[in-house]
């Protein structure tokens, strides 16, 4: 896509916050490929805003190390991308750099908290996007735009460089339009190949979580078709969490919050900062929060990854499956479902690997296929994308 078309696009989608000149390296594993950087994540001479009017002027001094590892490895950066404000939110729907539009259906949301890492891919603005993930947001778009998503586990990839929203709960990786690309940028990260077979592997589907809709269940039926005619094994088992949805959900929340206070503290200090004044009330109450009420949250996370990697031990299983979400994209100004992050957000928990593919379109509106993998098998998440074919997305401007 020409420079015109890249801006004429971007003007009706709100994909991009600012674009950079740089000239790729021209050599290296990614070269060709268009990356765009997710708002809170450093690209050298350009705002690291995070999403937030408060930070407009945060100018990077370098890249961030997983920029620089893309953008070495031959990766073009295209430039940074739309995001909910402060990474706190799922539905991009920014009131400083605009509302982010899902190229599948106009005023629909593209979710978030990197609405703009699915929204530029889906729309063919780039061919993969860096994002951040604390409770889904890299899954939740990949999910809402028919695109790919893995949040990595562990200390894998790097968060130097990176405005945090959760110390405990932050990871970052890309979403792509196909598997081919998420495996290369994959690989320029440092992570395992991906799993060729599937082949004698055990997948379960919680029994005791909330059962699909019913427009979504047989979708999900034939994903998990698809296993087994990849040779894997599907069961049912009971995660025996101990918590509700809810509970884990509330209790993430908080931890947001009260860590989020920890990284605006400067900007909630100063009422004219920019900070809106939704995400402000959203950190002022992690950062008020009695210490017993922010004691509990850490404990029930604690507790939920014990449980949750207890059972994926011993039930023998390579991963966790369901549906990405209960549903498909959103207008915007309806909002999103209560139960946005319910299956998204364990991963996260527990820091396991995790993957959203493309498994169908619901009323012509893409849902995706997740599954949280066993504890350090990248490779297993990775592999799994490649058991689903990647979705024909929407045609915005000229290629």
């Amino acid at each position: 896509m020409d420079h015109s078309n890249l801006l004429a696009t971007n003007q009706a989608l709100k994909a991009f916050i600012a674009f950079d000149d740089t000239p790729p390296v021209g050599a290296g594993p990614l070269a060709g490929l268009r990356l765009g950087v997710k708002g809170n994540i450093a690209v050298k001479g350009l705002a690291n805003t995070a999403g937030s009017e408060a930070r407009r002027q945060a100018i990077a001094a370098e890249d961030a190390p997983v920029v620089a590892r893309l953008r070495q490895a031959g990766a073009q950066i295209v430039g940074t991308l739309n995001m909910h404000e402060g990474a706190l939110g799922a539905t991009t729907d920014n009131k400083a750099y605009g509302r982010c539009i899902n190229p599948w259906r106009p005023n629909f949301s593209p979710g978030g908290s990197s609405g703009g890492s699915g929204a530029a891919i889906a729309a063919g603005l780039v061919d993969a996007a860096l994002g951040s993930d604390t409770m889904g947001s890299i899954r939740l778009p990949a999910s809402y735009c028919g695109v790919y998503g893995w949040k990595p586990s562990g200390t894998l990839v790097s968060q130097i460089g990176v405005v945090p929203l959760s110390t405990t709960l932050d990871q970052v990786g890309p979403l792509a339009k196909d598997p081919e690309t998420l495996w290369a940028i994959a690989k320029a990260l440092g992570a395992p190949a991906p799993l060729a077979a599937m082949q004698g592997l055990r997948f379960a589907v919680a029994r005791d979580r909330v059962a699909n809709p019913q427009l979504v269940q047989p979708v999900f039926d034939a994903a998990c078709q698809r296993l087994r005619d990849a040779g894997a094994e599907v069961v049912e088992v009971d995660l025996a969490l101990g918590f509700s949805d809810i509970d884990v959900v509330l209790a993430c929340l908080l931890v947001c919050e009260i860590e989020g206070a920890r990284e605006w503290a400067a900007e909630l200090s100063d009422p004219k900062s920019g900070l809106t004044e939704e995400f402000r009330a959203m950190l002022l109450y992690g950062k008020n929060s009695p210490q017993a009420r922010l004691d509990q949250a850490y404990e029930t996370i604690a507790l939920a990854k014990e449980r949750l990697r207890a059972c994926l031990a011993r039930e023998g299983l390579a991963g966790i499956i369901s549906p990405t979400v209960s549903h498909v994209a959103f207008d915007h100004d309806v909002g999103p479902p209560v139960d946005q992050a319910y299956a998204t957000m364990y991963a996260n928990v527990g820091d396991l690997p995790a993957i959203s593919a493309p498994m169908g379109l619901i009323d012509g509106l893409p849902i995706g296929f997740h599954a949280m993998t066993a504890p350090d098998r990248e490779d297993i998440a990775l592999g799994l994308a490649g058991v689903f074919p990647a979705m024909a997305l929407p045609v915005w401007g000229a290629a």
